[in-house]
Protein backbone atom coordinates (compact mmCIF):
# COMPACT_ATOMS: atom_id res chain seq x y z
CA UNK A 1 0.00 0.00 0.00
CA UNK A 2 1.28 3.46 -1.04
CA UNK A 3 0.36 5.28 2.82
CA UNK A 4 2.88 8.00 3.71
CA UNK A 5 3.50 7.23 7.65
CA UNK A 6 5.58 10.24 7.68
CA UNK A 7 5.71 10.75 11.47
CA UNK A 8 7.16 7.19 12.40
CA UNK A 9 9.55 8.04 9.99
CA UNK A 10 10.62 11.52 10.12
CA UNK A 11 13.46 11.61 12.35
CA UNK A 12 12.23 11.92 8.17
CA UNK A 13 -3.41 31.96 -1.74
CA UNK A 14 -1.07 33.86 0.44
CA UNK A 15 -1.47 33.97 3.81
CA UNK A 16 -3.06 37.37 4.91
CA UNK A 17 -0.82 38.05 8.31
CA UNK A 18 -3.72 39.86 10.19
CA UNK A 19 -5.28 36.21 10.02
CA UNK A 20 -2.06 34.93 11.70
CA UNK A 21 -3.34 34.19 15.62
CA UNK A 22 0.26 33.47 16.93
CA UNK A 23 -1.52 31.24 19.89
CA UNK A 24 -1.15 27.50 21.37
CA UNK A 25 -3.58 25.56 19.25
CA UNK A 26 -5.52 24.99 22.37
CA UNK A 27 -5.26 24.70 26.16
CA UNK A 28 -6.65 20.93 26.53
CA UNK A 29 -5.53 17.98 24.60
CA UNK A 30 -8.45 15.18 23.88
CA UNK A 31 -4.93 12.42 23.24
CA UNK A 32 -4.75 10.34 26.85
CA UNK A 33 -1.51 11.36 28.46
CA UNK A 34 -0.62 14.17 26.16
CA UNK A 35 -0.07 17.76 27.56
CA UNK A 36 0.27 20.12 24.51
CA UNK A 37 3.32 22.23 23.54
CA UNK A 38 3.64 25.46 24.43
CA UNK A 39 3.78 28.43 22.31
CA UNK A 40 7.44 30.65 22.38
CA UNK A 41 8.77 33.27 20.87
CA UNK A 42 10.63 31.54 18.28
CA UNK A 43 6.96 29.58 17.16
CA UNK A 44 5.51 32.67 17.42
CA UNK A 45 7.79 34.57 14.99
CA UNK A 46 6.56 32.02 11.94
CA UNK A 47 4.93 33.35 9.11
CA UNK A 48 4.84 31.17 5.41
CA UNK A 49 3.48 31.99 2.24
CA UNK A 50 1.50 28.97 0.60
CA UNK A 51 -1.93 27.33 1.11
CA UNK A 52 -3.34 25.33 3.47
CA UNK A 53 -2.24 21.93 2.31
CA UNK A 54 0.07 23.29 -0.50
CA UNK A 55 3.60 21.14 -1.12
CA UNK A 56 5.55 24.01 -1.88
CA UNK A 57 5.08 25.91 1.21
CA UNK A 58 7.88 29.36 1.55
CA UNK A 59 9.06 30.40 4.98
CA UNK A 60 8.96 34.02 4.63
CA UNK A 61 10.12 34.92 8.28
CA UNK A 62 13.97 36.38 8.58
CA UNK A 63 16.33 33.18 8.75
CA UNK A 64 18.03 32.21 10.66
CA UNK A 65 14.78 32.62 13.02
CA UNK A 66 15.30 32.81 16.74
CA UNK A 67 16.95 29.43 18.00
CA UNK A 68 14.42 27.14 20.01
CA UNK A 69 15.51 25.85 23.33
CA UNK A 70 13.01 23.21 23.43
CA UNK A 71 9.49 22.63 21.72
CA UNK A 72 7.28 25.82 21.09
CA UNK A 73 4.26 25.17 18.63
CA UNK A 74 1.79 28.27 16.98
CA UNK A 75 -1.52 28.08 15.81
CA UNK A 76 -1.06 30.31 12.51
CA UNK A 77 -4.09 29.31 10.72
CA UNK A 78 -7.42 28.35 12.78
CA UNK A 79 -9.51 25.88 11.36
CA UNK A 80 -13.23 25.31 11.61
CA UNK A 81 -12.89 21.73 11.81
CA UNK A 82 -13.57 19.60 15.16
CA UNK A 83 -11.18 19.34 17.88
CA UNK A 84 -8.91 16.35 16.84
CA UNK A 85 -9.15 12.92 19.42
CA UNK A 86 -7.22 10.12 20.94
CA UNK A 87 -7.07 7.58 18.11
CA UNK A 88 -7.88 10.06 15.12
CA UNK A 89 -6.17 9.17 11.86
CA UNK A 90 -5.44 12.54 10.58
CA UNK A 91 -4.95 13.78 6.90
CA UNK A 92 -1.96 16.29 7.20
CA UNK A 93 0.65 17.54 4.65
CA UNK A 94 3.82 18.19 6.84
CA UNK A 95 6.45 20.37 6.07
CA UNK A 96 10.31 20.54 7.11
CA UNK A 97 12.44 23.37 7.38
CA UNK A 98 15.38 24.12 8.33
CA UNK A 99 15.61 27.35 10.60
CA UNK A 100 18.71 28.65 9.93
CA UNK A 101 18.75 28.98 5.83
CA UNK A 102 14.92 29.02 5.59
CA UNK A 103 15.27 25.80 3.22
CA UNK A 104 12.50 23.57 2.54
CA UNK A 105 13.83 20.23 3.41
CA UNK A 106 10.47 18.02 2.84
CA UNK A 107 7.05 18.37 2.24
CA UNK A 108 5.04 15.07 2.39
CA UNK A 109 1.30 14.08 2.76
CA UNK A 110 0.82 11.76 5.69
CA UNK A 111 -1.79 9.87 8.06
CA UNK A 112 -1.25 11.34 11.97
CA UNK A 113 -3.08 8.43 14.20
CA UNK A 114 -3.18 10.21 17.45
CA UNK A 115 -1.66 7.65 19.92
CA UNK A 116 1.10 7.30 21.87
CA UNK A 117 1.97 4.14 20.08
CA UNK A 118 1.45 5.57 16.61
CA UNK A 119 3.34 8.98 16.99
CA UNK A 120 6.16 10.44 17.91
CA UNK A 121 6.16 11.96 21.64
CA UNK A 122 7.31 15.93 19.83
CA UNK A 123 4.93 15.02 17.44
CA UNK A 124 1.97 14.43 19.38
CA UNK A 125 2.46 17.44 21.46
CA UNK A 126 2.63 19.67 18.71
CA UNK A 127 -0.52 18.75 17.40
CA UNK A 128 -3.08 16.82 19.83
CA UNK A 129 -4.58 20.31 21.31
CA UNK A 130 -5.62 21.34 17.32
CA UNK A 131 -8.55 20.99 14.92
CA UNK A 132 -9.19 20.02 11.87
CA UNK A 133 -8.40 22.99 9.70
CA UNK A 134 -5.70 24.47 11.78
CA UNK A 135 -2.13 24.89 10.54
CA UNK A 136 0.49 24.35 13.17
CA UNK A 137 4.23 25.61 12.84
CA UNK A 138 6.79 23.99 15.42
CA UNK A 139 10.55 24.97 16.48
CA UNK A 140 12.67 22.87 18.43
CA UNK A 141 15.98 22.05 18.32
CA UNK A 142 17.27 19.73 15.73
CA UNK A 143 18.61 17.30 18.08
CA UNK A 144 14.92 16.79 20.06
CA UNK A 145 13.46 15.90 16.33
CA UNK A 146 15.79 14.41 14.31
CA UNK A 147 18.21 12.84 17.11
CA UNK A 148 21.04 10.67 15.11
CA UNK A 149 19.47 11.36 11.66
CA UNK A 150 20.15 14.94 11.77
CA UNK A 151 23.26 14.28 9.23
CA UNK A 152 20.76 13.25 6.89
CA UNK A 153 19.60 16.88 6.13
CA UNK A 154 22.92 18.59 6.80
CA UNK A 155 22.07 20.08 10.29
CA UNK A 156 23.66 20.43 13.32
CA UNK A 157 22.22 18.97 16.42
CA UNK A 158 22.04 22.45 17.89
CA UNK A 159 20.55 24.22 14.94
CA UNK A 160 16.46 25.03 14.67
CA UNK A 161 14.28 22.89 12.47
CA UNK A 162 10.84 24.29 11.99
CA UNK A 163 8.07 21.64 11.46
CA UNK A 164 4.25 22.72 9.50
CA UNK A 165 1.91 20.48 9.93
CA UNK A 166 -1.63 21.41 7.78
CA UNK A 167 -4.41 18.92 9.30
CA UNK A 168 -6.94 18.99 6.84
CA UNK A 169 -9.21 15.90 7.44
CA UNK A 170 -9.93 12.95 9.88
CA UNK A 171 -10.74 10.15 8.10
CA UNK A 172 -13.87 8.22 9.15
CA UNK A 173 -14.38 5.62 11.82
CA UNK A 174 -15.13 2.41 11.66
CA UNK A 175 -18.97 1.41 10.37
CA UNK A 176 -20.94 0.07 13.02
CA UNK A 177 -21.87 -2.53 10.47
CA UNK A 178 -18.53 -3.97 9.70
CA UNK A 179 -17.94 -7.81 9.63
CA UNK A 180 -15.31 -9.56 11.63
CA UNK A 181 -14.55 -12.01 8.69
CA UNK A 182 -15.65 -12.51 5.42
CA UNK A 183 -18.61 -14.56 4.60
CA UNK A 184 -20.34 -15.94 1.83
CA UNK A 185 -20.14 -19.04 -0.43
CA UNK A 186 -17.05 -20.40 -0.75
CA UNK A 187 -15.63 -20.51 -4.37
CA UNK A 188 -13.84 -23.61 -6.03
CA UNK A 189 -10.38 -23.10 -5.76
CA UNK A 190 -8.22 -22.44 -8.84
CA UNK A 191 -5.60 -25.11 -9.56
CA UNK A 192 -1.65 -23.38 -9.21
CA UNK A 193 -2.66 -21.12 -6.82
CA UNK A 194 -1.71 -20.59 -3.28
CA UNK A 195 -4.20 -22.37 -0.87
CA UNK A 196 -5.68 -20.86 1.99
CA UNK A 197 -6.85 -21.52 5.44
CA UNK A 198 -8.90 -19.80 7.79
CA UNK A 199 -8.55 -20.10 11.14
CA UNK A 200 -11.87 -19.92 13.69
CA UNK A 201 -11.52 -16.32 13.54
CA UNK A 202 -10.86 -16.05 9.88
CA UNK A 203 -7.14 -15.18 9.77
CA UNK A 204 -6.12 -16.86 6.62
CA UNK A 205 -2.76 -19.34 6.59
CA UNK A 206 -1.17 -19.07 2.91
CA UNK A 207 0.57 -21.54 1.52
CA UNK A 208 2.27 -21.30 -1.93
CA UNK A 209 2.29 -24.27 -4.27
CA UNK A 210 5.74 -26.09 -4.70
CA UNK A 211 7.74 -26.16 -7.89
CA UNK A 212 5.24 -23.73 -9.41
CA UNK A 213 6.20 -20.35 -10.64
CA UNK A 214 4.80 -17.33 -9.93
CA UNK A 215 2.20 -15.55 -12.86
CA UNK A 216 3.67 -12.41 -14.23
CA UNK A 217 0.60 -10.78 -14.58
CA UNK A 218 -1.84 -9.61 -11.89
CA UNK A 219 -3.86 -12.44 -10.90
CA UNK A 220 -7.27 -12.47 -8.82
CA UNK A 221 -9.21 -15.13 -7.89
CA UNK A 222 -12.48 -14.83 -5.58
CA UNK A 223 -12.07 -16.95 -2.51
CA UNK A 224 -15.47 -16.34 -0.90
CA UNK A 225 -18.15 -14.28 -2.73
CA UNK A 226 -19.99 -11.85 -0.11
CA UNK A 227 -23.47 -11.06 -0.22
CA UNK A 228 -23.15 -7.39 0.73
CA UNK A 229 -22.67 -3.95 -0.73
CA UNK A 230 -20.58 -3.95 -4.13
CA UNK A 231 -16.93 -1.67 -3.66
CA UNK A 232 -17.18 1.12 -5.99
CA UNK A 233 -14.06 2.63 -7.55
CA UNK A 234 -12.99 5.49 -4.89
CA UNK A 235 -15.13 3.90 -2.36
CA UNK A 236 -13.10 3.61 1.33
CA UNK A 237 -12.98 0.27 2.26
CA UNK A 238 -12.38 -1.44 5.21
CA UNK A 239 -10.49 -5.21 4.78
CA UNK A 240 -8.39 -7.44 6.90
CA UNK A 241 -5.12 -8.77 4.85
CA UNK A 242 -2.38 -11.03 5.19
CA UNK A 243 0.49 -10.34 2.26
CA UNK A 244 3.16 -12.70 1.48
CA UNK A 245 6.12 -13.33 -0.32
CA UNK A 246 5.89 -15.89 -3.25
CA UNK A 247 9.78 -16.86 -3.61
CA UNK A 248 9.41 -17.38 0.36
CA UNK A 249 6.21 -17.94 1.09
CA UNK A 250 7.25 -15.81 4.73
CA UNK A 251 4.77 -12.88 5.98
CA UNK A 252 5.89 -9.34 4.84
CA UNK A 253 2.72 -7.46 6.03
CA UNK A 254 -0.68 -8.21 7.90
CA UNK A 255 -3.84 -6.16 9.88
CA UNK A 256 -4.57 -9.53 11.64
CA UNK A 257 -1.24 -9.28 12.94
CA UNK A 258 -1.84 -5.95 14.28
CA UNK A 259 -5.08 -6.62 15.67
CA UNK A 260 -7.43 -4.05 13.63
CA UNK A 261 -8.94 -3.88 9.96
CA UNK A 262 -7.50 -0.96 7.90
CA UNK A 263 -9.26 1.29 5.76
CA UNK A 264 -8.51 3.03 2.35
CA UNK A 265 -9.67 4.59 -0.77
CA UNK A 266 -9.27 2.20 -3.43
CA UNK A 267 -7.56 5.21 -5.57
CA UNK A 268 -5.29 5.35 -3.21
CA UNK A 269 -3.40 2.55 -3.14
CA UNK A 270 -1.60 0.15 -5.58
CA UNK A 271 -3.19 -1.52 -8.67
CA UNK A 272 -2.84 -4.89 -6.79
CA UNK A 273 -5.30 -3.87 -4.06
CA UNK A 274 -7.63 -1.24 -6.17
CA UNK A 275 -8.39 -4.28 -8.71
CA UNK A 276 -8.77 -6.48 -6.44
CA UNK A 277 -11.81 -4.75 -4.45
CA UNK A 278 -13.72 -2.32 -7.02
CA UNK A 279 -16.54 -4.88 -8.20
CA UNK A 280 -16.18 -7.32 -5.01
CA UNK A 281 -18.90 -6.93 -2.50
CA UNK A 282 -18.60 -7.18 0.80
CA UNK A 283 -18.41 -10.11 2.96
CA UNK A 284 -16.08 -11.33 0.07
CA UNK A 285 -12.75 -12.92 0.33
CA UNK A 286 -10.49 -12.39 -2.35
CA UNK A 287 -6.68 -13.61 -3.09
CA UNK A 288 -4.55 -10.55 -5.48
CA UNK A 289 -1.05 -12.39 -6.82
CA UNK A 290 1.21 -9.03 -7.42
CA UNK A 291 3.85 -8.76 -9.58
CA UNK A 292 6.34 -5.90 -9.25
CA UNK A 293 5.66 -3.93 -12.55
CA UNK A 294 1.72 -4.98 -13.32
CA UNK A 295 -0.10 -3.76 -10.19
CA UNK A 296 2.82 -3.86 -6.96
CA UNK A 297 5.54 -1.36 -6.01
CA UNK A 298 7.76 -1.84 -8.73
CA UNK A 299 11.36 -3.11 -8.59
CA UNK A 300 13.50 -0.66 -6.77
CA UNK A 301 11.15 -0.05 -4.04
CA UNK A 302 10.64 -3.71 -3.81
CA UNK A 303 14.51 -3.45 -3.12
CA UNK A 304 14.13 -0.63 -0.92
CA UNK A 305 11.39 -2.83 1.45
CA UNK A 306 14.14 -5.54 1.52
CA UNK A 307 12.58 -7.65 -0.91
CA UNK A 308 14.20 -8.84 -4.47
CA UNK A 309 13.12 -6.62 -7.44
CA UNK A 310 11.23 -9.22 -9.10
CA UNK A 311 9.26 -10.69 -6.00
CA UNK A 312 5.53 -11.20 -6.72
CA UNK A 313 3.56 -10.62 -4.21
CA UNK A 314 0.29 -12.61 -2.69
CA UNK A 315 -2.48 -10.82 -0.75
CA UNK A 316 -5.67 -12.54 0.74
CA UNK A 317 -8.42 -9.43 1.40
CA UNK A 318 -11.76 -9.80 3.38
CA UNK A 319 -13.71 -6.76 2.88
CA UNK A 320 -15.33 -6.03 5.90
CA UNK A 321 -17.29 -2.72 4.92
CA UNK A 322 -17.25 0.13 2.39
CA UNK A 323 -18.92 3.15 2.16
CA UNK A 324 -19.44 5.70 -1.05
CA UNK A 325 -16.84 8.14 -1.65
CA UNK A 326 -18.04 11.90 -0.93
Amino acid sequence: MKRSRALLALMPAALIAGLLTSCSPGNTSAVEGVECAPAGSTSKSLDFEGELGAADLKLTTKTPVQKAAKLEVSRLIQGDGAQLKQDDKVNAQLSLFNGTSGELLSSDQAVLELSDTKMLPWALEAVACSSVGDRVAAAAPVADVLGDNADQYKLKPEETLVIVFDLISVEPGMPENMLKKAEGEAQKPVAGLPTVELAANGEPTITIPEGVAAPDKLTVETLIKGEGEKVQEGDRVYVNYRGVIWRTGQDFDSSWSRGTPIDFTTDGVIGGFSKALVGQTVGSQVISIVPAEDGGYGASQLQAMGHEPDDVMVFVLDILATTRAK
